[in-house]
């Protein structure tokens, strides 16, 4: 293969990253076989991707139409298990790439089969296949297509987003979700097969407590500090004080594994950063499947809403966003086969939240001291030394939030929640 002469080999992405790979890849792509490639500068920061390490290149391939004279280009994103042994052990990476490997070899395309012999008006789309997923705990990558050359980029973290671009996320969960409440009604025999055996929880599990336990201690202290200084003696801080007068990681191990007739395929890690939005069309595209986790659809839905509005949003459209997810969720049940007055009705979806929309509470203390973040604040988790793990509390130092801004957006979110009664 005539090779361009640059910094990075191939194995330097990794060992397990070859030349076959990169022929798969144009394979997937519509070609022939690879002809050559480049990796060209990264602009990837530290805050990134906490659990991976990322990279671009670019592969010219020989076409398939034949009579094509101009070779192939695909521009791709890799994402390998970090090659520190130490940070890979502290952060489970193993785990997270074992799941969503199998997300993608697997799960979506079980899904995608399942819409593509229905033939719907209107596909769902919102999540790209990847080209290659590899995983055997070492030398593990993600290879998807580089949806920046098409103008699709994140939302800020700390600002979020508007109405707007809030309606196409929930529009779009429904529509994943009613993928998999249509699969289990008209499939249920290989629904539940792919649901139970390729999808696993890799946050919350009763195996895992040790692991985030004393970090999520952290968080409770700054959702603690952050309503001792902004509302004081109030009904709202007994309130959150009663959220937290259980153990709340078990609580949260419950919330996670409770299933029934409406459970489905869940992201898992719904904010902003796994959102792409177009920069000149309302199309946008979901990213990063490593905590996928089969559950209420609930879990998704008050993990967006208090990790990425405002309580202003809240206040004024939260119905709004609600019909957005279960009009997408509707319509995608219909162009589907399935009746939504009967697998998922709106009732449905109200008693689902009123049950477990609290879980968003228990990510948010989490993802919102995290999008207040500087990056100056991220650390550097290759600097991690030794082969050990670390407790995650002595690597991401977390403090309490010096804003008033920030303090306001995590007691909010127990403002809502209490609202609506999701903390009864």
């Amino acid at each position: 293969m005539d090779t361009q002469r640059v910094a990075l080999k191939l194995s330097d992405i990794s060992p397990k990253f070859t030349e076959e790979t990169l022929d798969e890849i144009v394979r997937c792509a519509g070609g022939k076989r690879c002809t050559g490639w480049k990796i060209p500068e990264t602009n990837f920061t530290k805050g990134d991707a906490y659990l991976s390490e990322l990279y671009r290149i670019q592969l010219t391939g020989e076409p398939a139409e034949p009579g094509r004279d101009e070779p192939l280009v695909v521009n791709v994103v890799v994402k390998t298990i970090p090659k520190n042994v130490g940070r890979r052990n502290t952060f489970r990476s193993a785990d997270f790439f074992r799941n969503e490997a199998n997300f993608y070899n697997v799960v979506l395309k079980e899904l995608y089969r399942f819409q593509d012999a229905r033939k719907p008006a209107n596909p769902f789309k919102d999540i790209n296949p990847c080209y290659v997923a590899y995983t055997d705990g070492v030398n593990d990558f993600v290879a998807m297509e580089d949806l920046g050359q098409y103008g699709y980029k994140t939302a800020s973290r700390a600002e979020g987003v508007g109405l707007e671009e809030c309606k196409r996320c929930m529009r779009s969960l429904g529509r994943f979700h009613a993928l998999s409440l249509a699969m289990k009604e008209q499939e249920p025999d290989r629904f539940h097969e792919i649901a139970q055996q390729h999808v696993e929880e890799t946050y919350y599990s009763a195996r895992l407590k040790s692991w985030y336990n004393n970090f999520l201690q952290v968080q409770i202290d700054i959702a603690r500090d952050a309503m001792a200084r902004e509302y004081p003696g109030t009904e709202l801080e007994r309130t959150m004080e009663k959220f937290f007068d259980c153990d709340l990681y078990d609580h949260m191990v419950y919330l996670t594994h409770t299933r029934n007739q409406n459970s489905v395929i869940n992201h898992g890690d719904c904010w902003m950063p796994n959102f792409l939005f177009h920069d000149s069309t309302p199309a946008m595209r979901m990213i990063d499947f490593q905590l996928a986790r089969y559950c209420s659809p609930a879990l998704d839905i008050a993990f967006f809403v208090y990790s990425c509005t405002s309580q202003a949003l809240r206040d004024a459209h939260y119905e709004d966003l609600l019909g957005a997810y279960h009009g997408g969720l509707a319509e995608m049940l219909r162009d589907l086969g399935s009746d939504p007055d009967t697998v998922f009705p709106r009732a449905e979806l109200e008693k689902e939240m009123r049950q477990y929309a609290r879980f968003g509470c228990g990510m948010g203390i989490e993802s919102i001291p995290f999008s207040l973040l500087d990056e100056s604040e991220v650390p550097d988790l290759d600097k991690i030394t030794g082969e050990q793990a670390v407790p995650i509390e002595q690597l991401w130092i977390l403090r309490p939030i010096a804003s008033q801004a920030g303090r306001r957006r995590l007691t909010d979110m127990f403002r809502h929640a209490t609202d609506m009664g999701y903390l009864n």
